[in-house]
């Protein structure tokens, strides 16, 4: 048999309640004390990669438009056409 949801700070998970007081709970979203465990990692990666590629390339250029992604969740580039030239 399925436990019942206990209620815990905000009352019973299961009912809607209009009246409740604002709840101040932790999320892991925008404004979250909290960071990914690989944040930094993934940070110290992508700056070792252009401290390594930059003094490589003597140009680069745009070649076209630069299309970003359409979302609610995400801001970003989608494509970013380019012409290299190496040093």
């Amino acid at each position: 048999m399925p436990k019942t949801p206990q209620a815990g700070a905000a009352g019973p998970p299961a009912d809607f309640d209009v009246t409740r007081a604002n709840n101040d709970h932790v999320t892991f979203g925008k404004g979250s004390p909290h960071l990914r465990l690989g944040n930094l990692l993934a940070r110290t990666e992508i700056r070792l990669m252009f401290e390594e590629l930059i003094p490589r390339l003597a140009d680069i250029r745009l070649t076209g438009d630069v299309p970003r992604v359409r979302s609610n969740f995400v801001n970003g580039i989608k494509k970013l056409p380019a012409e290299v030239a190496l040093a």
